[in-house]
């Protein structure tokens, strides 16, 4: 009888430690080229950006933001992109990892009163995120940007210095 179980253990470790093999042996690792977010945080401070990325080399991306700001009777919405390289990784190139680069952004502004008339602002500057892709397309990426306004309006104090979360999705 002992002979038995021993059989039976045997025969069962052989079995999962096949399938366990099997299962990372099938894993492949998934090239993503686009990915699409919104940064919800930005919400908390009268703030939303919709991005699109989209890879343009093994080291290169551009992305394009849908702006919006809201704050103290003034609003605006704006365009924005950006162009990045990811260069510090071995395998995983654009879309994963850290990248950085040029940002640039276009706000058309208003104000709730006759006091301010609104206007343009084009602001010129920088950013960099870190960007987690997990299995699924689920993406997770951390920014932060500092850009120097070009155009400025009258009354406005707004300084275009950004910190957030993307959350989305890659393919």
């Amino acid at each position: 009888m002992k002979k038995l179980y021993v059989l039976i253990f045997a025969i069962a470790i052989i079995l999962m430690t096949a399938s366990v093999q099997d299962m990372f042996a099938q894993r492949v690792v998934k090239n993503y080229n686009q990915s699409i977010g919104v940064n919800p945080i930005g919400l908390a401070f009268g703030f939303f950006n919709a991005k699109y990325e989209q890879q343009v080399t093994a080291e290169n991306s551009f992305t394009v933001d849908a702006l919006y700001w809201g704050f103290a009777g003034w609003s605006a919405f704006g365009v924005g992109g950006s162009y990045r390289w990811y260069l510090f990784q071995e395998e995983d190139k654009a879309l994963r990892g850290f990248g950085f680069g040029p940002a640039v952004s276009l706000g058309f502004w208003s104000f709730e009163h006759s006091t301010f008339s609104g206007g343009t602002s084009l602001s010129i500057g920088g950013e960099a995120a870190y960007k987690w892709v997990f299995e699924g397309g689920f993406v997770v990426e951390p920014y932060v940007s500092l850009t120097f306004n070009v155009l400025d309006i009258s009354g406005l104090t707004y300084r275009p210095f950004g910190l957030g979360v993307v959350l989305g999705y890659a393919w």
